[in-house]
């Protein structure tokens, strides 16, 4: 396994450790290959080495790159990869970011090195593309892969070109992947983690709902909307207290004022970065999870995941992953608007009727009980790695 490792800030390195450590709870010997510094595991059939120590496949059942979008993480695994094709675990399903950070380069003077991001893009999506995103990025703000058209040219290509087999968490990413490599089978798995178990005690009516919002704080996050929506609710009496645990980014940094501006510091909790065993305590002590992100690059949320698995209702935007959720997760409309006027009607029913609250977390509960347990995620893992064990041969895009 080829993946970032805690203590790496990154949500893959998390979902990589429950993975690995389930995998050996099965059976599995399983040696990790990390850039990260102090990783480690006392599990009896984990071994894990510096990704510089990594030969290639031979010796080995499977080899499993956890891929994403973050050049810190998974840029090291690049090179690795396109010496030692592999099964690509995709949890970003547009790798714009990471193929920009390698070449584009607009500080230089050498004209080929600026052109380098270009020339390659064209080889994958043909001349128009390529003049298209240039001119793009010379005209508008901010650059392509920032932008809200990055689904459509996801450029992940360069990466699936050497994948053996691959292992997506969204009907989203197979269509996309199936757009660009039609013979490039992308199995679809729910993203599990251990020790995630929804409450089994009867959900009761409170005076006052507890909201949770969790994960970095970054803008398109939106958690501004909910601060509004909160406002606009208790203005109108309901009972809302609002917690909001992951550090802020800098163009986060005025929520708390934005909070004291529409009078309801008092009704908000800020807690900055929180560590693991704090944040899913918080998690587990909410009546309703929001997250919101949009425009959303087809990724899978973490928080969402757990929410799920621990029963707790949740509301999202109708985007992406998000939109493939099941039907008692409310899905929120991803205009700004639209999404703070929805999200005012959902807490005011839930305020309004003291029932609805209860009945809801135990439709959720419902779903947690038959779809969300981590040992038959596992099972359904090792299924797939063993689909993969007589790999098709590698594909160019179509």
């Amino acid at each position: 396994m080829i993946t970032p490792w805690p203590d790496e800030r990154t949500g893959i390195a998390d979902y990589a450790y429950d993975l690995v450590h389930g995998l050996a709870d099965a059976g599995v010997e399983v040696d990790v290959f990390t850039t990260c510094a102090n990783a480690t595991s006392d599990h009896a059939r984990i071994t894990v080495q510096d990704l510089d120590q990594f030969a290639g496949g031979d010796g080995y059942d499977q080899t499993v790159y956890q891929m994403g979008n973050c050049s810190t993480f998974h840029g090291p695994q690049l090179p690795v990869l396109f010496q030692h094709p592999g099964v690509i675990h995709l949890h970003d399903p547009a790798l714009h970011h990471l193929m920009a950070f390698f070449l584009f380069r607009n500080d230089v003077k050498d004209k080929s090195k600026v052109m380098a991001y270009y020339e390659v893009l064209q080889s994958w999506y043909g001349q128009a593309v390529a003049d298209w995103v240039l001119l793009y990025n010379e005209t508008r703000e901010p650059y392509f892969w920032d932008g809200p058209y990055v689904n459509e040219i996801p450029f992940f290509d360069p990466v699936l070109s050497c994948a053996t087999g691959c292992i997506v968490h969204s009907q989203f990413a197979q269509k996309s992947i199936a757009k660009r490599f039609p013979n490039l089978e992308a199995l679809k798995l729910a993203q599990l983690y251990r020790g995630m178990s929804a409450n089994h005690s009867n959900p009761t009516p409170q005076e006052t709902i507890h909201i949770g919002i969790f994960g970095i704080v970054q803008p398109h996050k939106h958690v501004d909307t909910v601060l509004e929506a909160v406002s606009a609710c208790v203005a109108n009496g309901s009972k809302f207290h609002l917690h909001v645990g992951g550090a802020l980014e800098e163009a986060c940094q005025s929520l708390p004022e934005l909070a004291k501006t529409l009078g309801i510091q008092d009704n908000v909790t800020f807690y900055g970065r929180m560590e693991e065993e704090a944040f899913l305590d918080k998690m587990r002590n909410v009546d309703v999870c929001i997250s919101l992100r949009f425009p959303t690059m087809g990724e899978t949320s973490a928080i969402v995941s757990r929410a799920l698995q621990l029963g707790l209702p949740i509301m999202v935007n109708d985007v992406g992953w998000y939109a493939e959720l099941p039907e008692c997760v409310v899905k929120l409309p991803v205009n700004k608007d639209d999404m703070r006027t929805s999200l005012i009607q959902e807490l005011s029913r839930l305020s309004e009727d003291q029932a609805l609250l209860p009945a809801w977390t135990q439709q959720c509960r419902d779903y947690a009980g038959t779809a969300c347990s981590f040992e038959q995620g596992i099972h359904d893992y090792l299924d797939v790695l063993s689909h993969f064990s007589a790999p098709l041969a590698l594909q160019k895009a179509g």
